[in-house]
């Protein structure tokens, strides 16, 4: 097989019927949101754990103060 270059690619992705276009749009679209997805899945697996939540002194400063509540 050929190697391609992506200028090669698009010419060639432009020469598909209409409906050949959109199903290739659609499953590009589908991979890249596979990939996004996979790798926000490992961020949260290297995680885990290690990140903490507020202590209570902090939540209570949040909860009373009037410039960030709103009041």
């Amino acid at each position: 097989m050929r190697q391609m270059n992506f200028a090669s690619l698009l010419q060639a992705a432009r020469q598909l019927p209409d409906e050949q276009r959109q199903q290739l749009i659609d499953e590009l679209r589908q991979e890249i949101e596979a990939d996004k997805k996979q790798k926000a899945l490992e961020a949260v697996a290297r995680t885990r754990g290690r990140i903490k939540g507020l202590d209570r002194e902090t939540i209570i400063w949040l909860a009373e103060d009037e410039e960030l509540c709103g009041y």
